[in-house]
């Protein structure tokens, strides 16, 4: 009884972030899911860890919207994350909840909060980097570039992937562990988070897929810009955006749940 009450307050929240568009209908669907299984593991806990990811990323993604939909570069999302967006980030949280309910282990709490951290770190330098006064510096290529392109980054986007990974580990480490446990997890599942935010840079600039827009020249992430369709520029036609996103915070989280076991 109390699972179906639950269930159903969590589906009232999904729904008004539905009309106010944050959240698509696959993508509601896909975070009622996830939020159900990491609540059935990790109880309010987990949930308000979760949702300490969705919504403060979510106004983020709303900071400086006027400067952002002027970017060519950036993917115009009218209507809200989808549930290929919800997955990317949240996959790893939805692992980890789904292997504690099978095989009760702190690894899986970590994995939790270590995905959760990278996803942060991601989302907060993509949607604060962009912001950035000066043109980000792509670490492959070796030179400046447009704003918006995989592979690159700014003092602006580091500080802020610095910030979302340990305000997310920060919080996972208070609300988990006590003493000395907790300082260790904050410092492990922070610096995880954050260095599978470079590690997600990397695979952006290098096998992620891209596209050049024939109209208007741009380098951007989807196969349709400006109301045509793109030529392929780099890439793996497999590895988008979303896909990357999801093996770099699964990576941290992993990361950061083997190093429970020297805890």
């Amino acid at each position: 009884m109390a699972w179906f009450v639950f269930g159903f307050i969590l589906a009232g929240f999904v729904f008004a972030a539905y009309k106010i568009n944050m959240l698509t209908l696959s993508g509601g669907l896909a975070s009622w899911g996830l939020g159900m299984v990491v609540y059935g593991a990790f109880g309010f806990k987990g949930l308000g860890l979760l949702l300490l990811f969705f919504i403060t990323s979510s106004l983020l993604s709303k900071w400086g919207k006027v400067k952002k939909l002027q970017m060519r570069t950036i993917v115009k999302e009218s209507k809200g994350r989808d549930s290929g967006q919800v997955l990317a980030n949240g996959g790893g949280a939805f692992f980890a909840g789904a292997g504690y309910l099978l095989f009760p282990h702190p690894f899986w709490l970590l994995l939790l909060i270590g995905s959760l951290a990278e996803a942060a770190a991601d989302t907060w330098a993509s949607e604060v980097g962009v912001l950035s006064r000066a043109e980000p510096y792509h670490i492959l290529r070796r030179r400046r570039v447009e704003r918006g392109i995989s592979g690159a980054v700014s003092s602006l986007g580091l500080t802020a992937a610095a910030v979302g990974s340990f305000l997310i580990s920060a919080a996972g480490s208070l609300m988990f562990f006590n003493g000395t446990q907790s300082l260790i997890v904050f410092s492990l599942a922070g610096l995880a988070g954050f260095l599978g935010n470079m590690l997600d840079t990397v695979i952006g600039g290098t096998v992620q897929v891209s596209y050049r827009c024939k109209r208007c020249g741009a380098e951007v992430e989807e196969r349709f810009h400006c109301g045509v369709e793109c030529d392929k520029l780099k890439g793996w036609s497999v590895i988008t955006n979303n896909a990357v996103n999801f093996a770099s915070s699964t990576a941290a989280g992993l990361t950061a749940g083997v190093l429970i076991l020297w805890i």
